[in-house]
């Protein structure tokens, strides 16, 4: 498993730090129950605006394999992440930061884990039901379902 990286998310915004791994997907704790297989390229980067906000740029990257829900085959998908979230101190922070057109936010306390980070934006960013385009799938004469 990846070890546990906890920072100061203010902190490493504001010296503009940055992290970055390539890992098989088993490494992540909650991803090795997603995937069957595969390898990601995580970066996140603390950055600061002209109005001192304070902001990470997520960039994930990688091909991994999910179960197809129509022929339960394993099929390959890729992951690509490009993502800015906002910092906010408190709730009413968040509402304003979210109400900002194309602005994602988050609300962070005194630590951040990275790992969770990356976790939380690659398993919001999976199809709702991974499955192969229709007629795709390789066992396509013998369908677990009929349509």
């Amino acid at each position: 498993m990846l070890q546990a990286i906890e920072v100061d998310p203010w902190r490493f915004c504001r010296e503009r730090r940055s992290w970055e791994v390539r890992s098989d997907v088993a490494e992540f704790p909650r991803l090795a129950r997603e995937f069957t297989q595969g390898t990601l390229f995580c970066r996140v980067v603390g950055r600061t605006d002209q109005r001192d906000g304070l902001s990470l740029q997520v960039t994930v990257s990688g091909e991994v394999g999910l179960i197809c829900q129509r022929c339960l085959g394993d099929m390959s998908h890729v992951v690509e992440i490009e993502r800015t979230l906002h910092l906010a101190r408190s709730a009413a922070e968040l509402e304003r930061l979210d109400a900002l057109p194309d602005s994602d936010a988050i609300q962070a306390g005194e630590t951040l884990s990275l790992v969770e980070l990356v976790e939380d934006e690659v398993l919001l960013s999976l199809p709702l039901a991974a499955m192969h385009p229709e007629g795709k799938c390789p066992s396509a004469g013998n369908p677990i379902f009929k349509e």
